[in-house]
């Protein structure tokens, strides 16, 4: 007794729809000409007008549901013109009549593939040409899009952080939106506009207008922030920007304050041997912060005569009597000099390195230049690269580890017997013994990269 074929009216209808080609035609005619439409109206309102990115999320999936709609009915056409129908046969048409107690077979045959490589196709093809016609819209959102879209976006922490984003994007439209923003932005909108186009080094004609106009902000942060990405920007420093910085530092000197980083980064990254006199000075000041990095802009000062890199080898020698921090810091700095160094100073070195004061750590000096997060944007000035030599200071070392990298560059003959003696002396840890030991055997190289 064979089972009675229940009725599905819907199914029923809606396959002898699809089975018309004429009404499949049609069909697919009207849903791409609809996704076309809607595509423009779309995407042309995330261009210029969305201010969320889930209204961009939402507008976009609506564009592939229909895109798979599209490919559907394109997928349906394919199998009718080149296989009479056969997907639609299985999947929607009556169940074949099949004589009684034989096994169902079609459950193995239901989907034919070719129809969802078809699909695939479709939906590819699809892809490229509503992109196409929609001016590349996707590479366009990946790359810039998501980005304007926050920039118009009301939370002031969305559009920094797309400030940010687009100043690493060198477009001169690019460069006319953060122009604007640094003319007509909020505070916070400026300042990270003017450290975000310093950080990527976007040194457009407009943004560096813009960065001029802002030496005349009346809050110091934002001016400052304006010279430290000038510093970094312009191959030739304007004498109007040199006087600017050196004006404000001496003014922090004069009220005996340390002066902000970025500003005293900003003269550091200059290099120019005008802040020589201003470097010195800034050395007397009780502050560990400023003392370091003076020592790190001086010893990256380019184009310095004979006699002012006497001066700068005396304050280096001079620091040997500092605290613990500037004497760290004042190794790195004597390694870069250590061919100019006198016979009193190597002396003074080896009298360091032999005192039990000397048994202590020394950290790498890293200091962050963007203007909220402490996090980013930092900069290791115990990790740095002059004249083709690199020290790079990775980790916590021994002081006395960085005084003998120091006299392992300018070891001499004579030096031998003080590193054999060092080697021997069971006050040093095992490894400051090896490395005495290492010296006196053999006379380093002087590569590029001095390394233990």
């Amino acid at each position: 007794m064979s089972t009675k074929p229940q009725k599905h009216p819907f199914r029923d209808a809606l396959y002898r729809f699809l089975t018309r080609p004429g009404a499949l035609i049609g069909a697919l005619v009207l849903s791409a000409a609809a996704l076309f439409f809607y595509s423009r109206a779309a995407f042309g309102f995330i261009r210029t007008e969305s201010a969320s990115l889930k209204n961009d999320f939402s507008l976009r999936l609506f564009f592939y549901v229909g895109l798979l709609l599209v490919a559907f009915l394109g997928g349906l056409l394919a199998d009718r013109l080149l296989h009479g129908g056969a997907w639609l046969r299985h999947v929607l048409g009556p169940p074949p009549e099949q004589d009684p107690g034989q096994p169902d077979v079609t459950a193995f045959t239901r989907h034919p593939a070719h129809f969802y490589v078809a699909v695939l196709l479709f939906m590819v093809a699809g892809w490229f040409v509503y992109d196409r016609l929609n001016g590349g819209f996707h590479a366009y959102y990946s790359s810039t899009g998501k980005y304007m879209t926050l920039l118009r976006s009301k939370d002031e922490n969305d559009r920094l952080a797309a400030i940010e984003k687009l100043a690493s994007i060198k477009r001169p439209e690019v460069a006319a939106l953060l122009e604007r923003r640094l003319n007509e932005g909020t505070e916070r909108e400026k300042m990270m506009a003017a450290w975000a186009v310093g950080q990527s080094e976007f040194a457009a004609e407009g943004i560096v207008d813009a960065l001029h106009r802002l030496l005349d902000a009346p809050k110091d942060p934002l001016r400052h922030t304006a010279m430290l990405t000038l510093a970094r920007i312009l191959p030739h420093p304007t004498v109007d920007l040199l006087k600017r910085i050196e004006g404000e530092l001496r003014r922090n000197l004069g009220e005996g304050k340390a002066p902000p980083r970025r500003l005293l980064f900003a003269a550091a990254f200059l290099r120019s041997p005008e802040y020589l006199p201003l470097f010195l000075d800034l050395l007397a000041l009780e502050d560990p912060d400023t003392t370091v990095i003076s020592i790190y802009a001086l010893v990256w000062m380019a184009g310095t005569t004979p006699e002012q890199n006497r001066r700068v080898l005396g304050a280096l020698s001079r620091n040997l009597q500092g605290s613990e921090r500037v004497r760290c810091m004042n190794t790195v700095a004597l390694l870069f000099k250590a061919d100019e160094l006198s016979e009193e100073t190597l002396m003074a070195l080896r009298r360091e390195f032999e005192a039990k004061a000397s048994d202590y750590d020394c950290k790498p000096e890293v200091f962050a230049l963007h203007p909220e997060n402490p996090k980013r944007d930092t900069i290791n000035i115990t990790r740095i690269n002059i004249q083709g030599f690199t020290y790079a200071a990775h980790g916590p070392e021994r002081y006395r580890e960085r005084i003998l990298r120091v006299l392992a560059r300018v070891r001499d003959d004579a030096m031998i017997p003080w590193l054999q003696r060092m080697s021997k002396n069971e006050q040093l840890p095992e490894y400051i013994r090896d490395l005495c030991r290492q010296t006196a055997e053999a006379k380093p190289v002087r590569r590029q990269e001095l390394n233990w």
